[in-house]
């Protein structure tokens, strides 16, 4: 009795995690084609590439360009615009717009991989201004907002500035950056 309600109870809980999953589509994996990784193509590597490298190009830097520092420019801080804010728009809010949400068993979007490539998370475009972001368990983590071309900074999901911020990696996503420009290692796609 005990062995089938544990039989039971574990059944039931892989299938309901296999349900909230997205399968990742070839055409984003990094493991599938190595021209998406970093690791493999240097021109997507921050590291190899200083043109996409905030602390050699200070253009993609918020610490030294204020264009795209949200603390020094308000028109991209979402404390000071409602309309790039989801916490307070709801029309951008993806609890209360379920097609935004990566559980959504028809979400498309971008993802979040490590430095070794492994999926950690999922990416929403929600406006040209907006992209929400997700944790590889489908747990709204916060949201990105676009301060200059291929140039967002991430808020958390009251819209206080974390100092992240992600720049393109000049061909088929983006890389993402610690406040200090150092690169996390993380790249999207």
């Amino acid at each position: 009795m005990k062995r089938n309600l544990l039989l039971t109870l574990t059944s039931a809980l892989f299938f309901h995690y296999a349900a909230f999953t997205q399968s990742l589509e070839n055409r984003h994996d990094p493991k599938v084609d190595v021209n998406l990784s970093p690791s493999f193509n240097s021109t997507l590597n921050p590291e190899k590439n200083s043109s996409i490298n905030p602390k050699y190009n200070w253009n993609i830097n918020p610490l030294h360009n204020n264009d795209v520092n949200p603390e020094f420019n308000s028109t991209i801080n979402p404390l000071n615009h409602y309309e790039l804010n989801p916490d307070v728009n709801k029309t951008l809010n993806p609890m209360f717009h379920n097609e935004y949400h990566p559980k959504n068993p028809s979400w498309k979007g971008l993802y979040i991989f490590n430095n070794t490539d492994e999926l950690i998370g999922y990416i929403s475009v929600a406006t040209q201004q907006l992209m929400l972001s997700f944790d590889s368990t489908g747990e709204w983590t916060g949201f990105f907002v676009k301060a200059a071309p291929g140039i967002y900074n991430h808020f958390d999901v009251k819209g206080i500035w974390d100092g992240k911020y992600l720049c393109f990696d000049s061909v088929y996503g983006y890389n993402v950056f610690n406040k200090d420009g150092t690169w996390t290692g993380q790249h999207i796609k």
